[in-house]
């Protein structure tokens, strides 16, 4: 089921300036069919607002709620949480640390609460991303008298908790072509776990490509536990319709969860994804020495880079397509260019390889082991 929710159409209502990269609220709204916890396939539809917070450009906290109905007449409630975080040890090296928690009311009177932490050490090289660290998990399911759940360790009301902790790891790669505007990610992630009933292995290889306007992916994945050794995975695509609103499709199978007891299942789901960003607060980059002020109309994008050779500066605006810089006396690189009115993501291109963003501006994780800045560009004011 929470496989499903993931999959499930996004709308998002509101953005909020201040913070060291905008804040995003959201509303998801779909339907479908699904396995809950109990097992029992039906349709069901979710109504699920989320709010997701950058208090520093290296925090990531996300508070979410959901409500699913599923057309067997069952209803479940529930809300989460979770923060991501990194502390830069070194230019290649970082500590990074995932904490999540999810609570779940069912109508068949359960109530699962799951809590998971993974604290890792990170490694970049370029476009190579690797990490390695442990996942600790602690759930319990709580029965109430009547429930139409019944345990094997719990057949009556009362609580029936687990606990498991091992060694995960992983890693990724990402290629960017710019000149076919195509982006390709391909990861792969392992966990061990070892709850009650025996050793339990998760592998999951992940490929994800976006060109254009279409953006797809697709997961597969190993369980090898007692009694459950079985592959499973799924594949998702959606396709641009306009700058915020896009169509998908997804289809999945997932795996049981041992330590809530729940079994595994599979779901389809379609939608609509409806997009929009608030204004944001921008830093405006470094000043070039002795450099006029860009002519009205054109917008200036600079960054300091002392020792490098050749700078770029591509963008949303220009399908990332680099243009080259000019240096000024103190070691700024800049250009005036002609961007339309709207709000876009950009990023420059050192010497060819690295890819950076200037200290100070709102900025996100672009997915590729990197940074985009933010950019807002507002139509000119008349003067009368």
């Amino acid at each position: 089921m929470k496989h499903f929710i993931r999959s499930l159409c996004g709308l998002t209502l509101l953005t909020s300036p201040g913070l060291a990269q905008p804040a995003v609220i959201r509303l998801t709204l779909g339907g479908g069919s699904a396995t809950d916890l109990r097992g029992v396939r039906s349709g069901a539809y979710v109504i699920a607002p989320s709010a997701t917070l950058f208090p520093h450009s290296a925090v990531r906290l996300s508070l979410g709620a959901r409500g699913i109905r599923f057309t067997s007449r069952e209803w479940a409630i529930a809300g989460s949480a979770s923060a991501d975080a990194r502390l830069p040890l070194a230019s290649a090296l970082a500590i990074v640390l995932g904490v999540s928690g999810d609570l779940t009311r069912a109508s068949y009177r359960a109530t699962y609460i799951q809590v998971e932490a993974i604290p890792a050490l990170e490694a970049r090289l370029g476009a190579f991303t690797a990490w390695a660290g442990a996942r600790g998990t602690d759930a319990r399911t709580t029965l109430q008298a009547g429930s139409a759940l019944p345990l094997p360790e719990a057949p009556g009301a009362g609580d029936y908790q687990r606990s498991s902790i091992g060694p995960a790891f992983g890693a990724s790669i990402a290629i960017r072509s710019f000149g076919s505007q195509t982006d390709v990610r391909l990861a792969y992630r392992e966990e061990h776990g070892s709850p009650e009933g025996g050793r339990v292995v998760d592998r999951v290889a992940t490929a994800t490509l976006a060109r254009g306007r279409l953006a797809m992916s697709g997961t597969v994945g190993a369980r090898r536990a007692p009694g459950e050794d079985r592959l499973y995975g799924g594949a998702r695509v959606a396709i641009a319709v306009t700058r915020g609103m896009e169509l998908f499709g997804g289809a999945e199978t997932y795996p049981s969860n041992p330590l809530l007891n729940s079994p595994g299942g599979r779901s389809i789901s379609a939608g609509l994804s409806l997009r929009t960003v608030g204004a944001m607060t921008l830093n405006a980059g470094p000043r070039p020495a002795a450099v006029p002020y860009p002519a009205p109309g054109l917008t200036r994008l600079s960054i300091r880079a002392v020792k490098a050779e050749c700078v770029e500066v591509a963008g949303d605006w220009n399908q990332w397509r680099p243009v080259v810089l000019a240096r000024a006396s103190n070691g700024v690189w800049y250009a005036d260019l002609s961007i339309p009115p709207g709000e876009y993501r950009y990023a420059f291109r050192i010497d060819g390889k690295k890819w950076d963003v200037p200290k100070g501006v709102a900025a996100v994780n672009d997915g590729f082991g990197g940074r985009s800045a933010w950019l807002s560009v507002r139509k000119p004011e008349r003067k009368s």
